[in-house]
């Protein structure tokens, strides 16, 4: 592996000599079944725009390809993960029409996310197969043999002009923690440090120039606070280390000999590459659902077999595929639509009317609230909880139908009921004041959550249905299978016995939506933080 020039050589402008060779870079991440279009909400609530899909993506590609092909460049088309989990074609048979699409449209790899394990490993390997390219990843490994299983493999090298690149595949340890564990039986997910490090020198024993990392580790909005965070560790001489998965911020700094990495998880766009500043690692990262593509065009000099530099033409990294601006390939929305019709049936009936947005966030929020609601009426509860991470979109204004609850709660949870405590109840919510993806959505609860105390007596002034708790009594308490099966920290729930209530997450807000007919936001708050003395 030869060191990245200095960064002046990496601006993206660079003078080309006749050795120089040019890779087109194509990157979809997080695409989570957005094969068909999308209304661009977060542009305009009120009249968005359509936005991307698995056709506009094609087509975009295949000018790509043909305008290489007459400039004498190359190009790649490759997937960081998560492709299906997030519409009912894409959930269609656990991700198959997806993976028929990634075929036409002439994807060269992928690697592995999260949600590609939402089905379980059996499921996953068969979308492998299924594939027409080769998956790529390093850490997900056969729990009795230590081997990666077939067909996935580690890393691809391709050779252009003489000129080795090595593309290393990498999933998410955290996958644990998001998928329910069951599902992962007989497999395991190594440590993303030591496999990046242990690929890259098996490629460099290979001959690889130039080493690209796929990977779903993910890309930090803010990569400077966690750079901090390497730099105080180092300077305090200890070795930077965390409870969960590092993301390309801080791994960039752990595992230099990296050039370019194709990153995927946080759904975050980047209209430039982010630079490592020591030693010089790009990254690059695209929106997802969908809605566009990254294009990246790498110079590389044969003779020295180096990455001398970039640029971006379409001026941005990441390029929306808006309606207006882009044309469909006419073969390839023909066989979506195809697709479409099968699974999504029924899907665009009227159910209901939102008066205003009804806003998702990072904090508790409207449409938390709202499914939560939901939760409790279905099942005639006590108490509801639902993760913040398993609602995924707001619902917008105007006519709600099935696809538009759909696409706030994608992943087509069923509900369980756990007679519980008092006691219990709040032992369980505390885990819930903890943080680290365990924050709460909650129905038929209010209560202040002081910061000031310790984990595990955090909730003070409870109230449940209006009335303050009571330690001995029995509730009755739902959530969502996720959370049940102990997932994203609650393992405390597998203490109790879960019952099923053969109802859905889906089927309980829509029945409610249903009911209610017309919905406003619930801007009232029902955990109150308290983070001074009072």
């Amino acid at each position: 592996m030869k060191k990245l020039l200095p960064f002046l050589l990496l601006a993206l402008t660079f003078s080309a000599g006749a050795d120089t060779i040019y890779l087109n870079i194509l990157h979809t991440n997080d695409i989570h079944g957005g094969i068909v279009p999308s209304e661009a909400t977060f542009m305009n609530p009120d009249f968005p725009p359509m936005i991307g899909g698995g056709a506009y993506i094609s087509s975009y590609a295949d000018d790509v390809r043909e305008e290489c092909r007459e400039n004498g460049e190359y190009c790649l088309l490759i997937d960081v993960g998560d492709i299906y989990q997030g519409t009912p074609t894409g959930n269609y048979e656990g991700g198959e029409f997806v993976m028929d699409w990634m075929n036409a449209a002439g994807y060269d790899m992928m690697t592995l996310g999260n949600h590609d394990f939402d089905d379980g490993t059996s499921n996953t390997l068969e979308l492998c197969e299924q594939a027409d390219f080769p998956v790529i990843c390093t850490n997900f490994v056969d729990s009795t043999t230590g081997e990666i299983p077939y067909p996935i493999i580690p890393f691809e090298i391709i050779e252009y002009d003489g000129v080795k690149i090595a593309f290393i595949g990498l999933a998410t340890p955290d996958t644990y923690g998001l998928v329910t564990p069951a599902l992962l039986e007989d497999y395991i997910f190594l440590n993303e440090v030591e496999s990046t490090e242990r690929y890259i020198e098996e490629v460099e024993e290979q001959g690889a120039d130039i080493i690209i990392l796929v990977s779903h580790l993910g890309q930090p909005g803010d990569p400077d606070r966690y750079l901090e965070r390497v730099y105080e560790a180092w300077s305090a001489g200890e070795e930077y280390t965390k409870d969960f998965s590092m993301n390309h911020a801080e791994l960039t700094c752990l595992v230099p000999g990296i050039d370019l990495i194709l990153s995927g998880h946080t759904h975050l766009g980047f209209a430039e590459p982010w630079e490592n500043p020591v030693n010089h690692t790009l990254v690059v990262q695209g929106y997802a659902n969908g809605t566009g593509i990254g294009r990246i065009r790498l110079a590389i000099d044969t003779d020295t077999k180096t990455l001398i530099g970039y640029d971006l033409p379409e001026g941005e990294e990441y390029v929306s595929l808006l309606h207006d601006e882009f044309w469909p390939d006419p073969l390839i929305a023909e066989m979506i639509e195809g697709f479409r019709s099968v699974a999504e049936a029924g899907m665009d009936n009227v159910i209901g009317e939102a008066v205003e947005q009804i806003s998702r966030g990072n904090a508790e929020h409207p449409l938390g609230r709202l499914v939560s609601d939901a939760m409790l009426w279905s099942t005639d509860s006590d108490v509801a909880l639902m993760n913040r991470g398993g609602i995924r979109a707001a619902i917008p204004r105007g006519p709600i139908t099935p696809r538009v609850v759909y696409q706030a709660i994608p992943f087509e949870e069923d509900l369980f009921i756990l007679e519980v405590t008092g006691a219990e109840l709040k032992a369980i919510l505390e885990t819930g004041m903890q943080g680290r993806r365990r924050d709460m959505e909650i129905g038929g609860v209010t209560a202040d959550r002081n910061q000031l105390m310790p984990d595990g007596e955090k909730i003070e002034n409870m109230m449940v249905g209006g009335e303050p708790l009571d330690l001995e009594r029995t509730y009755r308490f739902v959530t969502s299978g996720y959370l049940a099966q102990g997932n994203v920290g609650y393992e405390i729930m597998l203490e109790h016995e879960v019952i099923p209530v053969n109802i859905t997450l889906m089927e309980a807000l829509t029945e409610y939506i249903t009911e209610l007919g017309e919905i406003e936001a619930d801007n009232h708050t029902r955990i109150i933080w308290i983070e001074e003395p009072r």
